[in-house]
C-alpha cells in the first residue's frame, strides 16, 4: 500500500496547487507553517479516482467493505490531497490532519496503521487514523476560532498508541 500511496502522490503532484495565502492564514492556528507550505491540493473534474489495483487481491482473501475511492470525497496521498469536490474548510482541515499523520508516521507506517485499523475496526469507520481526523475536525468545526495544535494532538495519539 505504501508504494501505491507514493505512486499516486507522484501522479497528482504536478497537477496540484499550493494552498492559497488565505487558506494558509486561517489554518496557521492549527498546523505548522512547513506543513501548509508543502501540501498541495487538487480537485478532480470529471475524473473519478480509481480504486487501488490491490483491491482485487483483498477481495480474494475475503476482505469486504473496502472504501470506494470513486465515492470518497477526498483522499490524501502523503502531502497531496485529491478531492472530487471543492474544498470546504472542514474537508481541508480533515485532510490536513492526515497530512500531519503522514508526516509523523511516514508513508509506510501510515499505510500499515490504516490497513490494520480497517481490518481490526471492521471498516472505514473503525480506522483510528480516521477517528483521530474526525475528532479533530469536529473540534475545529465546533469552534473554528479556538486554536489548537494538530501536531500536538496527533503526537498524543501516537504516544498513547491509539493508532
Amino acid at each position: 500500500m505504501a508504494e501505491y500511496i507514493s505512486d499516486r502522490r507522484e501522479q497528482f503532484a504536478s497537477r496540484a496547487s499550493n494552498l492559497s495565502s488565505g487558506q494558509k492564514s486561517w489554518l496557521a492556528k492549527f498546523f505548522r507553517r512547513e506543513l501548509l507550505d508543502s501540501t498541495k491540493i487538487l480537485v478532480l473534474r470529471d475524473e473519478p479516482l480509481a480504486n487501488p489495483p490491490f483491491y482485487a487481491e483483498l477481495r480474494e482473501f475475503g476482505v469486504e467493505n473496502l472504501p470506494d475511492f470513486q465515492q470518497m470525497t477526498a483522499v490524501t496521498f502523503n502531502d497531496v490531497v485529491v478531492s472530487h469536490e471543492a474544498f470546504s474548510n472542514g474537508l481541508l482541515f480533515h485532510e490536513l490532519v492526515h497530512v500531519e499523520q503522514y508526516r509523523r508516521l511516514g508513508v509506510a507506517s501510515f499505510a500499515d496503521h490504516y490497513v490494520r485499523g480497517f481490518l481490526a475496526g471492521g471498516g472505514y469507520g473503525g480506522i483510528p487514523l480516521e477517528i483521530n481526523a474526525y475528532d479533530l475536525g469536529g473540534r475545529f468545526e465546533a469552534d473554528p476560532d479556538h486554536a489548537f495544535s494538530v501536531e500536538d494532538e496527533v503526537s498524543v495519539w501516537i504516544a498513547e498508541r491509539r493508532f
